[in-house]
């Protein structure tokens, strides 16, 4: 045999290799998926998404048992780890919930590039610093990873607790976080997620936002003004309010309230 002949016979040994170990993972997490999905819901889970979330408090029974699910495997899937802080069932439980409520409609989606989402005792910087001194500012309480983490969620705890504190208002920080995810599955964080809207309303949306943002700049819409950031930021701010106090945003914004059921072909 030539060196090149025998080369190219352990790069293929290699590559086989490579490619049944590949399998042997994705066999392993498919057979754990179908046994938590054939286990019972755990009762304390189900206290606590009736303690603090009144998406699933609102569903029928056979949509709660879908959420269950959703829930069951999001958790089985998903590592959530706390980074300087503690966490218990109710955080993890939140977590799920954000992930599910905007995607509630599609049951097969389970957010394929996420890995991991990580929870900070409090806010934090662009670098992911939670250190307190002067000068340093920490006003970030939710961010979807890039470069090094990608794949990685960054949610602040007291901010996830308080958009879970089963009352209505503006912001959930799980929402607002994931719905970027969703954005970003067309492979552009532009406010335009592909994956849900029909070409023929992507016009119509985009100057839909135009007007909305006009209207924000002159303090006639009571929608944050971090909206304004980019059409990114105003899909994810509006989605917030769409999921959190859906009555209030229909009777304020009817336009976008029409739209946005459009896009995540739900009624809330």
């Amino acid at each position: 045999m030539t060196p090149l002949y025998v080369k190219l016979i352990l790069l293929l040994i290699a590559l086989t290799a490579f490619a049944a170990m590949i399998f042997i993972i994705f066999l392993r997490k498919n057979q754990k998926v179908k046994r938590v999905l054939t286990q019972p819901f755990p009762g304390r889970w189900r206290s606590i998404l009736n303690e603090h979330v009144l998406f699933y408090c609102d569903l029928d029974d056979a949509q709660k048992a879908g959420f269950e699910k959703r829930v069951q495997l999001f958790m089985a899937t998903k590592k959530i780890e706390a980074i300087d802080t503690d966490i218990d069932d109710s955080i993890k439980i939140m977590v799920a919930a954000s992930a599910i409520v905007p995607m509630f409609a599609f049951p097969e989606f389970n957010y394929p590039d996420l890995r991991e989402i990580l929870i900070y005792p409090n806010s934090f910087d662009d670098n992911f610093q939670t250190s307190r001194f002067e000068g340093h500012e920490e006003n970030i309480i939710g961010m979807v990873g890039n470069r090094f983490m990608n794949g990685t969620m960054v949610i602040s705890k007291p901010d996830l607790i308080k958009a879970y504190d089963k009352t209505t208002h503006k912001n959930n920080v799980g929402i607002h976080e994931f719905v970027h995810l969703i954005d970003n599955s067309d492979g552009a964080t532009d406010g335009i997620p592909e994956i849900l809207i029909k070409h023929a309303y992507v016009a119509p949306w985009l100057e839909l936002i135009k007007k909305e943002m006009s209207r924000i700049e002159k303090g006639k819409s009571d929608i944050s003004p971090y909206a304004l950031t980019s059409n990114a930021e105003f899909l994810a701010v509006v989605s917030e309010y769409f999921f959190d106090n859906p009555e209030k945003f229909k009777i304020k914004h009817p336009d976008l309230y029409n739209y946005l059921t459009t896009i995540f072909h739900q009624n809330p």
